[in-house]
């Protein structure tokens, strides 16, 4: 089975997040006794998502955040998640992915970090989640 490990890097150097990233998808597929293992050519580096600096919002990274929390109940973290789920996102849009191909998103963050961007995403009531 082939596989892609895309990683979305937004503090990191290219190389360090490929090295993380590496161990990340080796040990993902080990805690789930997944079959094969992941090469260092099957990671994919990508800063696309960085916007204008680490900490700094971006309209993707909104959108991403503001979309899984309104239809899955799942709360990203701004900085790493939100901008890694925009990454996605804009993956799928742009064709990466085919329809129906299984992709696995891993969250590595979440509520606490929203709460350094309340005027980003503004005073949201539980309806409009």
């Amino acid at each position: 089975m082939e596989r892609h490990v895309q990683s979305y890097v937004v503090l990191a150097t290219p190389e360090r997040g490929h090295a993380e990233t590496l161990a990340l998808a080796q040990a993902t597929l080990a805690a789930n006794a997944l079959p094969g293992s992941v090469t260092a050519a099957e990671v994919v580096i990508d800063g696309s998502q960085l916007g204008e600096g680490y900490g700094i919002p971006t309209l993707a990274m909104r959108e991403a955040v503001e979309l899984l929390a309104r239809t899955e109940g799942l709360l990203l973290d701004p900085v790493y998640s939100g901008k890694a789920f925009a990454g996605l996102l804009a993956a799928i849009r742009g064709g990466t992915f085919r329809p129906g191909e299984a992709v696995l998103y891993v969250m590595t963050g979440g509520v606490p970090g929203l709460f350094a961007y309340r005027e980003v995403f503004g005073a949201l009531t539980t309806a409009e989640i």
